[in-house]
Parts: structure tokens; C-alpha cells; sequence
């Protein structure tokens, strides 16, 4: 014999979802996530930004960086004489630097100036070709080196 279901205790039966409103509320509950999850990785990227040296240095509570000493006398870029230079020759180089890029060399932290241009082919006083860079110390002087050698031994200020 059949008989009917039986009611819950507490004497009612919950409420049937419709169809609709079950999905509406999961489009909510993936809204809610997305935007806590969106929440989350603002957050850490903003952390991750601040903690950064290379973040600005005008935000409040980041010390300033210190001045820089006295500048070092130019030199050229000092490669060994067993490495050539992989730029000489070549017609197409991707340039690392660009123009307004000031320029420390890694041997000792010396200034070596700002990147006034780039030439995609100079010819150097040994007759070779090549990709150069054009540099002006703080004195005014422009200098142009190979492409290979300088970004082998500076790096941006």
C-alpha cells in the first residue's frame, strides 16, 4: 500500500526551488567568487608592486635612494680580448637600451651617462660594422660603443 510522504518534523516542508531561481543563484555564487578572487589578486599584484625596488620612489614610507657619488671618469666597456662582439656585422640587433636610459657600468657602479641614440649600423675605427649606441657622459662628451660590449657591461641606473 501506498502513503503519501511524510512532512519533516517541525511540521512544514521547504520550499521547492525552481528551476530558475536555482540557477540564478548560481550565477550569483560565481559573481561572489570572481569578484573575491579579483579582490584577492588586486591585492597581492598591489603588495607585490610596493615591495619592489623598482617601484616608485614618491610613496610614502620608501626611502629615497641615495645620491650618487662622484662620477667616475669614462671608460670604455672592457670585454676580453677572446670574446668578440656578437653585434659586429650584424644588420639586425634587438637594442636592450633605448635613448634617455641612463647607463652604470657593473664592474664598479661607475657612471657612464645617458643613451642619446642608437645606430642599427656604424662603422668602428677598426673598419668593422655593427650596431652601436651613442652615449653622452655628464661632461658632454658622446661616445659611440659597440652594442654587444655595452650591454654586456652596463646595466640602467
Amino acid at each position: 500500500m501506498l502513503t503519501a510522504p511524510r512532512a519533516p518534523r517541525g511540521g512544514t516542508r521547504p520550499p521547492r526551488v525552481s528551476p530558475r531561481q536555482a540557477a540564478r543563484r548560481r550565477r550569483r555564487g560565481l559573481v561572489t567568487t570572481l569578484a573575491v578572487l579579483f579582490a584577492l589578486t588586486a591585492a597581492a599584484v598591489t603588495a607585490l608592486y610596493v615591495t619592489l625596488p623598482s617601484g616608485p620612489s614618491s610613496m610614502p614610507g620608501r626611502p629615497e635612494p641615495a645620491p650618487t657619488p662622484a662620477v667616475a671618469p669614462p671608460a670604455p666597456a672592457v670585454t676580453s680580448p677572446n670574446t668578440p662582439s656578437r653585434s659586429r656585422g650584424r644588420s639586425e640587433w634587438l637594442f636592450f637600451f633605448k635613448p634617455g636610459d641612463w647607463l652604470t657600468r657593473m664592474a664598479d657602479e661607475g657612471l657612464l651617462g645617458v643613451v642619446v641614440r642608437v645606430e642599427k649600423t656604424h662603422t668602428f675605427a677598426d673598419g668593422s660594422t655593427g650596431p652601436a649606441y651613442v652615449v653622452q657622459s655628464i661632461d658632454g662628451e658622446e661616445r659611440v660603443l659597440d652594442a654587444d660590449e655595452l650591454e654586456r657591461t652596463a646595466r640602467l641606473r
